[in-house]
């Protein structure tokens, strides 16, 4: 009963430990709450596996006379998404002691983070879902404004700013849904059940105020400007955990509408059509890129475009590929953030054409980079392979040739990854001479998200076979 809610208020515990822990400690019990979050998670697994999904419920009454209570499930929906947070959020705070040297506040921010991130995933409540959803938001926010490069400020407040524009829609559309149903109520099991009911106007103008606040969040075109100059300033461990948790607040929502609004289900060519263009268009403008970090950025707006047409075809293998598709592309983007982190630290620059045969010096980031890319595009034995498969077999049963139209994104992204590998970490050029060294404990850290994601790509079946949508 205690399992879920100690979940996801012990990081928010562990914030007021990092502040009475003192500067050179705060870095540290980060690490150790980060890492006992994530020892919880695999044992809520692995009762979900023995009990049944249904077991892992926690409920108290909040406000009775709006039937409003704290209410928290591990659903076939959130499983994989849980996981996915724990371990992006641990190899982060493992990275932030060594980015964010001896930072209290940041510890403080990055745990509260980690806290309303496994909320927004746990909550079965529209309402609390959206409080978490808002928290995260804002802690990212001050890790980008405080803690990110020189345009810092300007990065953060054009985040901020599509992020309230989202959540302002996200809210109208929770409290109409609130008003339609009958009884009244904001749990999401209750509101599908509820939906039928609701006349189709309502359900029509809740469709349209949720997509356009899930593409903001995702993104997709033509509300994807913000990512990049987010991610280009925020520090690495934001990047990260913006990359591997935050944009798949959007990918979780989406699913949410389609499971509670049998009406969404008649516009998703629509969607499917947004959502494909976005991933082959953000795949033309990766191959401008000259920052390392935007290019990243472009290749994750590309990815996240194709786990959509995943969730927009609506059925077993889109939604199950959507799903570990967005835990592969976690792993995988957070890697390659991390050692875009590392070049920029040990080089001064993450400018392409001022980085040559990075191999020479640090042959390790150069190959853990690679790997990095090849779990990225989906590479056999990666989880990114797994969510693939699965979203393309699904999209074809939904949307025949169409369907499939993505993979030129794949590719062409693919192709802008695979020339920054030659230009920046192989070639015959004369190396580029480093500023500083590359620690053994951050390519540790490295190798702990290749090998979360060869992992779970070999054995999938751990969370697929529980989580049977």
């Amino acid at each position: 009963m205690i399992l879920l809610p100690l979940l996801v208020l012990l990081p928010f515990l562990a914030a007021a430990v990092s502040f009475l822990a003192g500067k050179r400690l705060s870095g540290y019990v980060s690490v150790a709450f980060s890492s006992a979050v994530l020892m919880l998670t695999l044992l809520a697994v692995y009762l979900a596996a023995q009990g049944g999904l249904n077991s892992m419920a926690f409920s108290a009454s909040y406000i009775p006379s709006l039937n409003l209570s704290f209410h928290l499930q591990l659903t076939q929906l959130s499983l994989i998404l849980v996981v996915m947070t724990s371990i992006v959020f641990f190899a982060a705070s493992l990275a932030g002691v060594y980015f964010i040297k001896a930072s209290r506040l940041y510890n403080i921010i990055f745990l509260a983070a980690e806290g309303a991130s496994l909320g927004v995933f746990l909550s079965a409540n529209l309402l609390f879902l959206y409080v978490f959803w808002e928290v995260a938001e804002i802690m990212m926010f001050f890790i980008i404004f405080i803690f990110g490069g020189y345009d810092r400020k300007y990065a953060a407040i054009k985040f901020i700013i599509y992020s309230l524009l989202s959540s302002m829609l996200l809210l109208v559309a929770i409290l109409v849904l609130y008003t339609a149903a009958t009884p009244h109520t904001f749990n999401i099991g209750a509101l599908a059940g509820l939906a039928s009911q609701i006349p189709q106007q309502v359900q029509l103008l809740v469709v349209v105020l949720l997509t356009v606040a899930f593409m903001i969040k995702i993104p997709v075109f033509p509300f994807h400007t913000w990512l990049p100059d987010a991610h280009t300033e925020a520090p690495t461990t934001g990047s990260m955990i913006l990359a591997g948790v935050l944009l798949k607040f959007g990918g979780y929502g989406l699913l949410l509408m389609f499971l509670m609004l049998p009406l969404s289900h008649a516009y998703t060519l629509y969607m499917a059509l947004l959502f494909g263009f976005s991933a082959v268009y953000s795949a033309l403008v990766t191959l401008k890129q000259t920052n390392m970090k935007r290019l990243i950025a472009y290749t994750s707006i590309t990815d996240m475009g194709i786990i959509s047409v995943g969730i927009a075809a609506s059925n077993l293998f889109g939604t199950s590929g959507a799903l570990y598709g967005m835990m592969g592309h976690a792993l995988a983007i957070s890697l390659l953030f991390l050692i875009a982190g590392i070049v920029d630290e040990a080089y001064g620059t993450l400018e392409i054409g001022n980085l040559k045969r990075i191999i020479a010096q640090f042959p390790a980031l150069a190959y853990l980079f690679i790997a990095g890319v090849f779990a990225a595009l989906g590479l056999p034995l990666t989880a990114g392979f797994i969510g693939d498969l699965l979203i393309f077999i699904g999209s074809f049963k939904a949307f025949g040739l169409l369907g499939v139209a993505p993979l030129a994104g794949l590719f062409i992204a693919g192709a802008a990854l695979f020339w920054t590998v030659e230009r920046v970490f192989l070639g015959a050029s004369e190396p580029t001479v480093p500023y500083g060294s590359v620690g053994r404990g951050i390519i540790l850290q490295g190798a702990v998200l290749l090998a979360a994601s060869i992992a779970l790509g070999v054995l999938p079946f751990l969370l697929l076979g529980i989580s049977r949508l």
